[in-house]
C-alpha cells in the first residue's frame, strides 16, 4: 500500500502540533486528490472531495488511535467524500481533464472514459487496485465490505472493461508477459 506520509510527520501530527498537521495535509494532498479524480473523473468534484477529505484529517488526526492504520483511514475518507461528490452531483462524469498545459496520452483518455462507464461500486475497486496497489483485503477494509466482495467486483470490472477497451481496437499491445498477466 503506498504510505500518504512518512510515520514520523503522522505522529507529529498526532501529538496536536499545529504546523506538523498542516506539514501532513500539504503531504497527503496529491494522493487524496489522485484517488479522488479516478474515482470521480472528474477534475472540480475530486479537488472538492480531497479537500473535503483534508479537512477530516485535519479535525480527527488526534483522535485516530492506531498510527499503523493512517493509511486505510484516511481511503476510507477520500472514498467516503468522492462517494459523497458522485451523489451531489446531478450530471454524467466529464472524463477528460483541461488542466492548463497538460495534454494526457490517449490511453489515459481512452482509460478515464472506460472508467467513467463502471459503476462507482466496480469504479471504486479498480481505482484502489490498479492504481494505489491495494490488496483485496486492504479494500474490503477501506469500502466496509467482504473481500469476496471486493474479488468479485474486481471480475465484473475487468470483463466490462475488457468489453469496453475492445472497441478501441488493437492499438496498444504489450509485448511485456508479465503487464499481460494484469491486462484487462
Amino acid at each position: 500500500m503506498p504510505a500518504f506520509a512518512s510515520p514520523e510527520l503522522i505522529g507529529a501530527a498526532q501529538r496536536g502540533g499545529h504546523g506538523a498537521i498542516e506539514a501532513l495535509v500539504r503531504a497527503v494532498w496529491p494522493g487524496c486528490y489522485r484517488v479522488a479524480f479516478c474515482v470521480l473523473g472528474e477534475a472540480a468534484l475530486a479537488e472538492d472531495a480531497a479537500q473535503e477529505a483534508c479537512i477530516a484529517l485535519y479535525r480527527g488526526i488526534t483522535s485516530l488511535r492506531e498510527p499503523s492504520s493512517f493509511n486505510a483511514w484516511l481511503y476510507r475518507i477520500v472514498v467516503r467524500e468522492a462517494s459523497r461528490g458522485r451523489r451531489r452531483r446531478a450530471r454524467p462524469a466529464v472524463i477528460v481533464e483541461a488542466a492548463a498545459g497538460f495534454e494526457p496520452p490517449v490511453m489515459d483518455l481512452d482509460i478515464q472514459r472506460a472508467l467513467a462507464l463502471l459503476s462507482p461500486a466496480l469504479r471504486e475497486v479498480t481505482v484502489l487496485y490498479y492504481f494505489e496497489d491495494l490488496a483485496s483485503r486492504e479494500i474490503a477494509a477501506v469500502l466496509g465490505v467482504p473481500d469476496g466482495t471486493v474479488r468479485f467486483r474486481l471480475m465484473m470490472a475487468r470483463r466490462k472493461l475488457r468489453h469496453i477497451l475492445a472497441s478501441y481496437g488493437e492499438a496498444c499491445t504489450f509485448d511485456n508477459a508479465e503487464v499481460s498477466d494484469y491486462a484487462i
